[in-house]
C-alpha cells in the first residue's frame, strides 16, 4: 500500500535574495502523517543537501515501520523540534476525503538572521553578567557574583544550540563563537572565595533540648572582612534542614528543630553555600557535634495511602525522632487525597495536590490538610506530606515515647 508521496524542491534564488527549500507529502492516513512526513523530508534534505542546488525528487514510502522515510523522521527530531520555531513552516491542503498534503518550506536567511539574532543576545547578557560579575567581586559581594555566574550558564547552553542549528545549513564564522571564557570566569570567581571563612560566634549548642538545637551564632568572613547576604545552610547526612542569610553584621543564626533526636551522639554541619565547581574548602563548613537523652519513640506503621505518601510519612516522622519497629505501638495513618491539578509549567508540568493527614493510636488524635506541587503526583504528595507541623506532631506523638 502506498501512503505518501514526497518532493523536495530547492530554490536558490538570485544573490542577495531568499533561499527556500520545499518538501511537499501527500498521505491518505491524516493530516498529521502529512505533516511528519513533510517535516521528515525537509530536515533530511536540509542536512544533506542545502549547499547545493538540486533537481526535483520524488519518492515512494510504502506504510511499514521500517520505511525510509520513517527512518529519517526519527533521526531528524532535532531540526523538527528546534528549527521549527525559526523559519519551518506548513501549508496544508485536502486533497479529497481521505486524501492530505502539506507542503513544509524553510527559509533559510529567515532562519539565519533568528539565530544569529538569538546568539548576539545571548552573547550581550553574558557580557552584562560578566561586569555584574567582576563588579560585585571587586566590592566582595560574594553573593551576587554567584547568583550571576549562575546565569551564565544557561545563556552558554542556548547560544551553543543556536550554533548547532545555524551549522545545519550555514558555514560558520569566527563571530559565532560565545565570547565568554566561563573557565576563566570560572578561576576567578574560585580564587576570590578561596578567602571565605566561616566560625561560631559565642558558645556552640551541644544538647537537644525540647527536640530543639541553638540557638547558633556564625560569622561569615572574606579578604574585605564581615559578608552580608551570604547564604549559610545546616545539613545533616545529605539533608538541609535549615538555611538563612547572613545580616548586616555578617551573622547568620539558627535554631533547629528538623533535627534526628534519637538517644545518642549526632552532627550537623553549617556551610557557607557555595557554586559546584572546585574543591569545597575546610574553612567553608563547620561541623558540630551534639547529643540527645531524648526518651526512645518508636511505633508501628499501619498506612492507607500510596507507597510515595506512605514512605514520606515514615521519612518526616523519622525526622522528627519517631523510628519505625515491630516492637513499637500501632500507629494508624490515612492519607487521601482531596484534589489533584495539573498545570502547564513549560517544558515541564506541574502537579499541585490537597491532602488530609489522619493519625491514630493509643492516645493519639491527629489531623491536618496539606497543599504541595512537584513535577510529578508523587513528589507534589512528598512535598505536601513534609509541610506537616514538625512542632505540633512531637507533642501530638508523645504517647509513642517511653
Amino acid at each position: 500500500m502506498i501512503r505518501a508521496l514526497g518532493i523536495f524542491l530547492l530554490c536558490a534564488f538570485a544573490f542577495g535574495e531568499a533561499r527556500m527549500v520545499m518538501y511537499t507529502a501527500t498521505s491518505t492516513v491524516s493530516q498529521k502523517d502529512a505533516d511528519e512526513q513533510a517535516m521528515a523530508g525537509l530536515a533530511t534534505q536540509i542536512r544533506a543537501h542545502v549547499s547545493a542546488a538540486h533537481s526535483t525528487q520524488k519518492s515512494e514510502v510504502k506504510n511499514s515501520k521500517s520505511s525510509k522515510l520513517n527512518g529519517q523522521y526519527s533521526e531528524s527530531i532535532h531540526v523538527q523540534t528546534e528549527l521549527s520555531l525559526d523559519g519551518i513552516e506548513l501549508e496544508h491542503q485536502q486533497l479529497a476525503k481521505e486524501k492530505w498534503q502539506t507542503t513544509a518550506s524553510f527559509n533559510t536567511d529567515k532562519a539565519a538572521s533568528l539565530l544569529r539574532k538569538k546568539m548576539r543576545e545571548a552573547n550581550a547578557k553574558a557580557h552584562t553578567l560578566d561586569s555584574l560579575i567582576h563588579a560585585a567581586l571587586a566590592r566582595h559581594q560574594y553573593d551576587i557574583a554567584i547568583d550571576a555566574f549562575g546565569e551564565m550558564a544557561p545563556l552558554q547552553l542556548l547560544h551553543q544550540r543556536a550554533v548547532a542549528d545555524l551549522a545545519i545549513f550555514e558555514p560558520l564564522t569566527k563571530a559565532d563563537v560565545f565570547s565568554m571564557d566561563l573557565f576563566a570566569l570560572q578561576a576567578q570567581i574560585s580564587e576570590a572565595l578561596a578567602h571565605l571563612k566561616i566560625s561560631p560566634v559565642d558558645s556552640v549548642p551541644s544538647h537537644v533540648q525540647n527536640n530543639t538545637l541553638g540557638p547558633f551564632t556564625f560569622r561569615v568572613q572574606g579578604e574585605g572582612g564581615t559578608l552580608n547576604s551570604m547564604t549559610v545552610v545546616a545539613e545533616q547526612g545529605k539533608k538541609i534542614i535549615a538555611e538563612t542569610k547572613t545580616d548586616s553584621n555578617g551573622l547568620a543564626h539558627f535554631i533547629l528543630r528538623n533535627i534526628n533526636t534519637f538517644q545518642g551522639s549526632h552532627e550537623v554541619i553549617f556551610r557557607i553555600r557555595l557554586p559546584h565547581f572546585g574543591k569545597r574548602k575546610s574553612q567553608t563548613e563547620y561541623k558540630v557535634t551534639y547529643t540527645s537523652d531524648e526518651p526512645s519513640c518508636s511505633y508501628s506503621l499501619d498506612c492507607m495511602g500510596d507507597g510515595a505518601a506512605c514512605i514520606a510519612i515514615e521519612n518526616f516522622l523519622s525526622r522528627v525522632g519517631f523510628e519505625e519497629s515491630k516492637k513499637g505501638k500501632k500507629l494508624l495513618v490515612k492519607i487521601k487525597t482531596l484534589d489533584t491539578q495539573v498545570f502547564d509549567g513549560g517544558p515541564k508540568k506541574i502537579y499541585t495536590v490537597q491532602l488530609s493527614v489522619s493519625i491514630r493510636g493509643e492516645g493519639i488524635h491527629f489531623d491536618q490538610q496539606l497543599k504541595g506541587s512537584g513535577s510529578s503526583e508523587h513528589s507534589a504528595k512528598s512535598n505536601a506530606i513534609y509541610k506537616i507541623s514538625s512542632q505540633k506532631i512531637p507533642q501530638a506523638l508523645k504517647p509513642l515515647c517511653k
